[in-house]
C-alpha cells in the first residue's frame, strides 16, 4: 500500500513518536510510506534520526511562514475561523498526495484531521488515531475553558462523519465518541494500543556511575513532557516523605518548569534533573521502578509507561488514561495503581506505593516478573496487522462498487 502519515509537529511526545515508529514499521513491513508534517518549526531532528531515519518526511510548504503565523494568530484572536498555513498546508498535502499515488492518509489529532480530510477531498479514505485532544477540547469547552480552536463542535462532526475509520487507544475514548456522537462513529471505531519496538541494551550502562548512583541502591525513576500535569512535583515530594536511605530519583525530561523545581530542589542529592534525553530506554534501565503520577487531561496510553514495561521495571502510575489496562494482563500485574481524587494524585498514598516496592523484595519480584508479560500488549507486529486491516478496509470501502 502506498501510504501517507500526516501530523501537526515531530517533537518529544506520544503521538510524535508513534508516527515515527509506526512509520518505519510499515515500511519494513514492505510498504511504501511518506510521512507529511505541516509545521517546520519546532521540529526535532534528533527524534527523527532515532526513531524513522530511512522514512522519507516532508514539510508543508508555507511561504512566509512567520508572517503568515502572525495572521493566523490575528484572525484567532478576532475569532475570524480561517487559516492561511491550513490552505497552504492543504494545497501542498493535496500534491503529495498526487505525487505519491498514496491509497490512504493515516492523520493524527483533530486539527490535522480537518486538513487532511480536505486535501483528500473524499477521492482517498483518511484514517485516524485518538491521541486525547478530541475529548480534552470537548471537556475544557463544557467547563468553560478556553481551546485553541474556533468552532470545536462543527469540525469535530464533521471529522467523525467522513473519517473512514477512527482507532481509538483507550476504553476511555470509545466511550467518550459513544455517548457524545454514537450515531456518526457507528461502525467505525475499533481499539488499537500503539505498537513498540523499542531494544533495551544488554551491556551495562554508565549512566548510573556517571550520576554516582551504588549498583546496590534503589532507583525510582520518571520521563515525560516538563509540564505540571504529569505529576513532577507529586513524584518529588512522595520521594522526600518517604525517607527511605539508599534510594534516588532520576527525573529524565525538560522544560522552564522542570528548570524550577531543579532549583526548589538542589539541596536533595539523592534528586537527579538530567534533562531530555532522546533514548530514554537508557535512562529508564537504570531505574528499578517507573513513575507517573499524572493527571494531564488528555492522557490516553502514554508511551513512558510501555517503555517502563518494555525495560522489564514495574510502574507505579496513576488511574489516568488507560493506565490500570496497560499494567495488567490476564490477572497478572506489573505494578501499583494510585487513584486520581479531586484531580490530584495523593502525595501520601504515592510514596506508600513506593516504599512498599522499595522495601519489600518479595512484592517487588513479583510486578517486576510481569512487566515484560504485560509489556506483550504492545508488539508492533500486532498493530501493524490492525493497522494495515483498517487500511484496506477503508480503501475497499471508498472503491465504487460495480
Amino acid at each position: 500500500m502506498n501510504i501517507l502519515l500526516a501530523t501537526e509537529v515531530i517533537h518529544p511526545g506520544g503521538a510524535e513518536t508513534f508516527v515515527l515508529r509506526l512509520s518505519r514499521a510499515l515500511q519494513h513491513a514492505g510498504h511504501n510510506v511518506q510521512i507529511f508534517i505541516f509545521y517546520k518549526s519546532g521540529f526535532n531532528e534528533g527524534l527523527y534520526q532515532t526513531f524513522a531515519p530511512d522514512v522519507p518526511l516532508e514539510f508543508a510548504a508555507i511561504p512566509a511562514e512567520g508572517l503568515v503565523s502572525k495572521i493566523d494568530s490575528l484572525f484567532f484572536k478576532l475569532k475570524i475561523d480561517l487559516s492561511l498555513r491550513s490552505i497552504f498546508i492543504r494545497k501542498s498535502l493535496r500534491k503529495k498526495i498526487k505525487e505519491k499515488e498514496i491509497q490512504v492518509v493515516h492523520s493524527h489529532l483533530l486539527k490535522s484531521d480537518t486538513i487532511c480530510l480536505a486535501a483528500a477531498n473524499d477521492q482517498i479514505p483518511v484514517v485516524t488515531t485518538i491521541h486525547g485532544d478530541y475529548l480534552q477540547f470537548y471537556t475544557k469547552l463544557h467547563a468553560g475553558i478556553a481551546i485553541p480552536l474556533l468552532n470545536y463542535k462543527t469540525k469535530a462532526t464533521n471529522n467523525l462523519k467522513s473519517l473512514a475509520h477512527i482507532v481509538c487507544i483507550s476504553d476511555k475514548q470509545i466511550k467518550f465518541f459513544k455517548g457524545k456522537f454514537g450515531a456518526i462513529t457507528k461502525g467505525k471505531l475499533s481499539k488499537i494500543y500503539n505498537g513498540y519496538n523499542g531494544i533495551p541494551s544488554t551491556t551495562p550502562s554508565p549512566l548510573r556511575k556517571s550520576i554516582n548512583i551504588p549498583d546496590e541502591h534503589f532507583v525510582f525513576g520518571m520521563v515525560s513532557r516538563g509540564i505540571p500535569e504529569k505529576g513532577w512535583q507529586t513524584a518529588i515530594e512522595a520521594f522526600i516523605k518517604m525517607q527511605q536511605p539508599h534510594t534516588h530519583l532520576v527525573l529524565v525530561g525538560q522544560s522552564d518548569y522542570i528548570d524550577g523545581l531543579k532549583v526548589k530542589y538542589t539541596a536533595h542529592q539523592n534528586i537527579h534533573f538530567t534533562g531530555h534525553s532522546d533514548k530514554p530506554l537508557d535512562w529508564i534501565q537504570i531505574m528499578n521502578t517507573g513513575l507517573l503520577p499524572t493527571t494531564y487531561m488528555s492522557e490516553s496510553l502514554p508511551t513512558v509507561v510501555i517503555e517502563y514495561l518494555c525495560c522489564g521495571i514495574p510502574v507505579i502510575a496513576s488511574d489516568a488514561g488507560e493506565i490500570a489496562n496497560m499494567i495488567q494482563l490476564n490477572g497478572k500485574q506489573a505494578g501499583i495503581i494510585v487513584p486520581i481524587k479531586n484531580s490530584s494524585v495523593s502525595v501520601d498514598e504515592l510514596s506508600s506505593a513506593m516504599k512498599l516496592l522499595a522495601t519489600n523484595t518479595s512484592e517487588y519480584n513479583t510486578y517486576k516478573a510481569n512487566a515484560n508479560y504485560c509489556y506483550t500488549q504492545f508488539d508492533m507486529n500486532k498493530c501493524i496487522d490492525a493497522y494495515c486491516a483498517v487500511y484496506s478496509i477503508a480503501i475497499d470501502n471508498l472503491k465504487p462498487k460495480p
